[in-house]
């Protein structure tokens, strides 16, 4: 039986080891050969999530916050996501804005309107 000692040992040895194949970094060997000394398993090291990728709801929120004030067309709702999350290019910030404003096309808390000054999205009443 391991000790608390030893468990935190090994907690920080598995931590240094999921860092190492995140980051592609030197030691992964060494590290293993220590874990393996030890007896302790080494589970499957998944991809760390994308540093773009927003919380649930998060787009919608930026989505709608940007129609608070009124109608829009899709780029300048764009560009204010590309300001809200500067993480992401533009290219981006407009894909995931037409996906969100379809989401909430579909969930009725928006709607386009189009007219003779091209489409504008806005809040549904």
């Amino acid at each position: 039986m391991w000790g608390m000692q030893d468990k935190t040992i090994n907690s920080a040895l598995l931590a240094l080891r999921k860092q190492i194949i995140r980051g592609k970094l030197d030691g992964l060997t060494h590290v293993e050969a220590l874990l393996m000394m030890r007896g302790v398993d080494m589970p499957a090291v998944l991809p760390a999530q994308r540093p773009d990728v927003a919380r649930r709801g998060h787009m919608a929120a930026m989505v709608l916050d940007a129609l608070r004030d009124g109608p829009k067309p899709l780029r300048e709702i764009a560009a204010h996501v590309a300001s809200k999350r500067p993480e992401i290019d533009e290219r981006a910030a407009y894909v995931r804005t037409t996906q969100a404003l379809d989401k909430l096309k579909r969930k009725e808390r928006v709607v386009l309107e189009c007219g003779r000054d091209g489409c504008l999205w806005q809040l549904a009443q």
